[in-house]
């Protein structure tokens, strides 16, 4: 048995079609518009921030932060209040975490050694706050010696 096709429904995807690539395009460029994300680095501890004591900033694509997480990028400051601006980051939220390099040991290329200063941008609510990138506002990190890597 042949299956008709009405006329009307061809006519109305014809005249639809264009709209709706056109909805499909901007989706999808809007999944992958890449934007900066700026962090501003306060560390209150005893130690002192500087060319061999850097403070380290990773973002992340998840607010897992744990063992097992992968940040997305990572950049550091040798001064203390620093700011970083990580370019062309294309997810829809990150979450920023850091840590003071107060052995000096670091390169960046690790998760921070146990023992190390280690601070989380936070909401109000105590949660981990995510950061659109994109958005004109710096985050603003601030941390001591309180909570250290385990």
């Amino acid at each position: 048995m042949k299956q008709i096709v009405p006329i009307a429904f061809v006519v109305m995807i014809a005249a639809t079609a264009p709209h709706l690539s056109t909805v499909l395009a901007a989706a999808a460029s809007a999944r992958v518009a890449a934007g900066t994300v700026k962090v501003t680095l306060n560390y209150k501890g005893k130690g002192t921030v500087d060319g061999s004591h850097r403070v380290w900033v990773w973002l992340f694509a998840s607010p897992d932060l744990g063992p097992n997480s992968m940040p997305i990028a990572e950049l550091s400051v040798d001064r203390n209040g620093g700011v970083v601006t990580f370019e062309g980051i294309s997810a829809e939220r990150v979450w920023i975490a850091a840590a003071f390099d107060e052995p000096g040991v670091m390169s960046g290329n690790a998760p921070p050694p146990s023992g190390i200063p280690v601070g989380i941008y936070m909401g109000s609510d105590g949660a981990p706050k995510a950061v659109v990138p994109g958005d004109a506002a710096a985050a603003a990190l601030t941390f001591d010696d309180s909570f250290r890597m385990p």
